[in-house]
């Protein structure tokens, strides 16, 4: 079975992780960036986690074992334990209270999967294989990271802000479609290395390219 990938808003959102070693550590590192409220719950919590506190202000410790009630309200959670009977007691809680679960290298006691991350500002890409095998799903996670352009972070605001202006611009959306297809080839042809500027100004040359198709039609 393939599972759906599919991209949640976790701002602001309370995210649970249970466990305090390395694995909940990488998964906390994942998480960060997309500023959830997260509070971390374990007797024993590595120093890796703990270093993350002061620069951290949306993370939270709770020094101290499970109970379910620290899960009530949750937006998700994350299992992040090496006991198989706390992770299936969570999972019957959280399945209990229709929170998203995930637990770590336990795939009878997930309701998603946590993917191979890539994260460039606003462009997120999720690889997996189903549980079947991580280590793919890293190794194209890698290949793909390698092949993408430094600056396309950069170049998605650009893109963001130009979509805006024409969808004011331009009424028709095949139109628009065509417009922005052109200024995808424009930027790949040069490598990337562009400036909002620079497409604004062929943008509007296209613009006025399909006006004068319509004034002759």
């Amino acid at each position: 079975m393939a599972y759906f990938p599919l991209f949640v808003d976790l701002k602001d959102k309370k995210v649970i992780v249970i466990g305090g070693g390395r694995v909940a550590y990488r998964k906390i590192i994942k998480l960060l960036p997309f500023e959830a409220y997260i509070t971390v719950i374990a007797p024993n919590i590595c120093k890796e986690i703990t270093d993350l506190l002061n620069r951290n202000s949306n993370l939270a410790i709770k020094n101290k074992f499970f109970e379910p009630d620290d899960i009530k309200n949750a937006f998700l959670v994350i299992s992040a334990t090496n006991n198989s009977a706390i992770n299936k007691q969570v999972a019957q809680i959280c399945n209990a209270l229709k929170i998203p679960i995930n637990s770590v290298d336990d795939i009878e006691n997930c309701s998603f999967l946590f993917p191979a991350l890539i994260k460039k500002e606003s462009l997120v890409i999720g690889c997996s294989t189903s549980a079947k095998a991580p280590d793919i799903a890293a190794f194209i996670k890698n290949s793909i990271e390698q092949n993408l352009p430094q600056n396309i972070g950069a170049v998605i605001e650009i893109f963001g802000v130009l979509r805006e202006e024409l969808k004011n611009m331009v009424m028709e959306q095949k139109a628009r479609a065509e417009i922005i297809h052109k200024l995808m080839e424009y930027s790949q042809n040069k490598d990337f290395q562009i400036n909002y500027n620079e497409l604004q100004n062929i943008m509007q040359k296209l613009i006025n390219e399909v006006e004068t198709k319509q004034l002759i039609k």
